[in-house]
């Protein structure tokens, strides 16, 4: 997947508890920025390098937070290119998972309470997913979960009635960094959402994690990591 338009390069000023940074540009100017995702904000530190992407010109704040720089590397952190990456991957059939599935049905929000694709098999057999980000890491390890809320609280009732009648339900986790060589389910970070994990997994919904493969002008799912729980 390629951006869309120039990012503008800086380092994060002040970071706020609302989802916004301020970034001073390498023109001296400062100017908001959106983080797309909580955990990114609380990744953010001041002196970061960032780049940014421009969303909205005639909003003030115009900027989204697109990669940022921690002391183990850069982060790929816009996530609402979740769904772009994977329905991409899916068509290089580059999903060892999903390689037998012919057809991918993107569903809308309010489809299938949160379940963000439909794959189909051409036996007809049918899989769920949901496609989201896990940014922390910890000894080489991209370690989750940070949170669960409401909304994927729903997700994960409406992915276990779709088990219950036969069908197959993927939560696929990305990493959108290039320096991890696994993934770690932890207990330390939000017990509360991680005791709603291991529910999910005995109820059996599948978890898979792939890296990314980081450019200046582009993004793809790298690798899967494999899961230690």
């Amino acid at each position: 997947m390629r951006y869309n338009g120039e990012l503008a390069a800086g380092k994060i000023k002040a970071v706020y508890n609302d989802f916004l940074v301020d970034v001073e540009l390498t023109d001296g100017k400062t100017e908001a920025a959106f983080c797309g995702a909580l955990e990114i904000a609380e990744i953010c530190r001041p002196d970061m390098p960032v780049l940014l992407q421009i969303n909205a010109p005639e909003r003030i704040v115009k900027y989204s937070v697109h990669f940022l720089k921690t002391p183990q590397g850069w982060i790929f952190a816009n996530p609402k290119y979740n769904k772009v990456l994977f329905a991409e991957a899916f068509r290089a059939k580059n999903l060892p998972e999903f390689t037998h599935y012919a057809h991918c049905r993107p569903l809308k929000p309010d489809e299938e309470s949160g379940i963000d694709f439909e794959l189909e098999a051409s036996a007809g057999t049918k899989a769920y997913v949901y496609v989201t980000s896990i940014y922390r890491k910890k000894g080489g390890q991209a370690i989750f979960p940070h949170n669960i809320d409401f909304f994927e609280t729903r997700m994960f009732e409406a992915m276990r009635q779709k088990v219950a009648t036969g069908a197959s339900a993927y939560v696929v986790l990305i990493s959108p960094r290039d320096d991890c060589i696994s993934a770690k389910f932890v207990w330390d970070i939000n017990p509360q959402a991680s005791a709603k994990i291991y529910d999910a997994r005995q109820d059996g919904i599948n978890f898979v994690c792939y890296s990314c493969n980081l450019r200046e002008d582009a993004i793809s799912l790298g690798r899967k990591l494999e899961i230690s729980f």
